[in-house]
């Protein structure tokens, strides 16, 4: 039977469990932080106080989500509008309009315009 070979963690896989971790942590350090107010409002006495604890804190977190989810929005319409400007290509062509008579190319782009002598006509 083949050995198998240990699996090869790569620095970005290390990083994203890290950052899932913290993100994880966070969360629990949230919600204990969210039951810690709510025995504070029932030993208070406060009538429906784990009732509003829970609707507060959820609105916040709805809150917050929101706030990212629009951020996001914006950068992508940011970064999608970057893309296509930087697409557009640059009308700019190498011959002078015929009226443009100050251009130093004129006379050789728009040799009908000037007699043999460089005048023009």
């Amino acid at each position: 039977m083949p050995t198998q070979q240990p699996v090869q963690r790569s620095r970005a896989h290390r990083w994203a469990y890290a950052c899932g971790l913290s993100v994880k942590r966070g969360y629990r350090k949230l919600k204990t932080f969210e039951s810690r107010v709510v025995e504070r409002a029932e030993t208070a006495g406060i009538p429906a106080g784990k009732l509003l604890v829970h609707g507060s804190f959820l609105t916040a977190k709805f809150a917050l989500l929101g706030a990212f989810l629009f951020v996001s929005f914006w950068l992508f319409v940011l970064k999608c509008t970057i893309v296509v400007l930087a697409a557009i290509p640059i009308q700019d062509s190498g011959t002078p309009g015929i009226d443009d008579l100050d251009d130093p190319t004129h006379r050789t782009s728009w040799p009908e315009r000037y007699d043999k002598w460089g005048s023009l006509k």
